[in-house]
């Protein structure tokens, strides 16, 4: 990641998202509202992630869970848990960053797409506890299944996301936008997601 830290004003600047969409992501944030954040490679994820995390008020603790030291502490209020694949299981490994994530007790946690930890495994037993804004890859139409794929979570996890934001990158101009923003319904023991914006 570069050193330039991506902010709100930048998102509008470059025209990745509405004002309405901000403020809609804005609301969500202060609500404590669980976010997906779905796209292709190079969709700019990370960067909106970042620009996310300037919305949390700076009395919130947020935990970041990253690989390879990739994202940097840029806000006072912002803990870098860092992961490494090395001599240690996968399992034990998971198990160090809940801990780590229990200690702090964080108002938010930040997983960006990583794949050194069994994010499924984390997912399934802290969702419930604290606000999640997880991103994850999405190389077809199909948000939620994709969601499956790449996550490797059930239904059960996904139902308790309330906010699905889809990414998209045009590859002929290079740019980046917030395609649509959704609210994630259960509706007869199927995931849909409602247009929002």
């Amino acid at each position: 990641m570069g050193g330039y830290i991506f902010t709100p004003e930048d998102l509008l600047r470059y025209g990745t998202v509405t004002r309405e969409q901000l403020e809609i992501l804005k609301r969500a944030l202060l609500e404590r509202k669980d976010i997906l954040i779905a796209g292709t490679s190079r969709a700019g994820k990370t960067k909106f992630v970042e620009a996310l995390i300037h919305l949390v008020p700076a009395d919130r603790k947020i935990a970041v869970v990253t690989a390879y030291n990739e994202f940097k502490q840029f806000r006072e209020n912002t803990v870098v848990i860092n992961t490494e694949f090395g001599q240690d299981s996968l399992k034990n490994r998971t198990e160090r960053v809940m801990e780590k994530i229990r200690r702090l007790n964080p108002d938010y946690v930040v997983i960006d797409t990583i794949h050194t930890v069994h994010v499924p495994t984390i997912l399934s037993r802290l969702l419930d506890d604290y606000t999640f804004i997880v991103t994850s890859l999405a190389m077809s139409k199909d948000i939620i299944d994709e969601v499956r794929h790449w996550l490797r979570a059930d239904d059960d996890v996904i139902a308790k996301f309330d906010v699905v934001v889809e990414l998209k990158r045009d590859f002929r101009t290079n740019t980046r936008r917030v395609n649509r923003i959704y609210a994630v319904k259960a509706e007869d023991g199927k995931i849909k997601l409602e247009d929002i914006a």
